[in-house]
């Protein structure tokens, strides 16, 4: 449990150490995305399949005057050089300067990009598109309703205090640069990293639960998993409780029950399930999952209208997967 402990203690700090804005439920939409990895377009690229359906979501939500949160490893520098990178998307880095343009664009750093915490690289790679841009470890929310306080929303990557991720990163990346890229770009075989492995998904997602669970009225959201989470459940989870009432309603030939059905089985191929985290789980975790899933899916959390919600982007369509009211969430904090 040495580890939990660790990312419990980086959170406590960045909970009291960071960057402070306001959240008013009623009048603020964010859209908040992570986990894109973008390379430099071959094999090893995760982000290249998902790149259209990112624009048309951009798209999106510009029109819809939402901003944009970045949560992390929206570059991939453990494979590539940050030249390389920017050059090859520079056309989405133009696209999301829209948002900052409209002082709508937040940008937090996460394990594999944390080239943006050094202020010299900032200023040559990211300055020519995003003038003076500060760039974020976190951003804590609060969170407000009409003037009232709800409670509070920390948004972090989320590989902070974490083994390979955060304590031995420099290895971490020189291992990656050095020898698995290659063996990735030929075989197409990805890092076990906790976006990979099970294991270390479920002792992440129950750190970042149980440090949530401790705080009052207290949320945190965050990436680096790529597995998409709402109300401390994965999206595996929602679905198969929503299968078992329809099963217990004997709706097995509805329309519903077979767009589930077939939803499940697409999931089950793409990611492992972490279910319920602890047989109490409070609502105080969310995770946005990422932006370079394999079939060129995207996921993300909107903050709009008094709700939070888990959506995906498919076949440059959104879909809502999941929605609940904030002042409903904090109310059971």
């Amino acid at each position: 449990m040495a580890s939990i402990k660790r990312i419990h203690k980086s959170l406590d700090y960045l909970n009291k150490n960071t960057s402070t804005r306001w959240l008013d439920i009623e009048q603020d939409s964010w859209i908040i995305f992570s986990d894109h990895h973008r390379g430099v377009g071959d094999g090893a690229d995760d982000f290249a399949p998902c790149k259209e359906t990112y624009l048309s979501a951009l798209n999106h939500y510009s029109k819809q005057g939402f901003g944009l949160i970045l949560l992390g490893d929206v570059e991939e520098f453990w494979e590539n050089t940050l030249k390389s990178v920017v050059t090859k998307y520079a056309d989405v880095l133009q696209a999301e300067k829209e948002f900052y343009e409209q002082s709508k664009l937040l940008k937090v750093w996460g394990n594999h990009d944390d080239a943006w915490n050094h202020l010299q690289q900032v200023r040559k790679y990211l300055f020519p598109f995003f003038a003076n841009i500060v760039t974020h470890e976190s951003i804590l929310f609060e969170v407000a309703q009409e003037g009232r306080v709800l409670g509070k929303m920390l948004l972090v990557h989320g590989h902070q205090g974490s083994g390979a991720s955060d304590k031995f990163a420099g290895i971490s990346k020189w291992f990656v640069r050095v020898f698995w890229r290659n063996f990735q770009r030929i075989f197409k075989i990805h890092l076990s990293t906790p976006a990979k492995s099970k294991e270390l998904k479920d002792k992440h997602d129950i750190a970042m639960h149980t440090w949530a669970k401790q705080k009052s009225k207290q949320l945190v959201i965050c990436g680096h998993t790529h597995q998409p989470v709402f109300m401390s459940k994965n999206h595996l989870d929602i679905l198969e409780k929503e299968r078992a009432k329809l099963i217990a309603k004997g709706d097995q030939s509805s329309e519903r029950y077979e767009t589930i059905e077939r939803r499940i089985k697409e999931l089950e191929k793409k990611t492992t399930a972490i279910g319920t985290l602890v047989a109490d789980s409070q609502p105080c975790y969310f995770n946005t999952g990422c932006c370079s899933f394999a079939d060129g899916d995207i996921t993300g959390i909107e903050l709009s209208s008094g709700e939070i919600r888990l959506i995906k982007w498919k076949d440059n369509q959104k879909w809502i997967i999941s929605k609940e009211k904030l002042t409903d969430i904090y109310a059971t904090l």
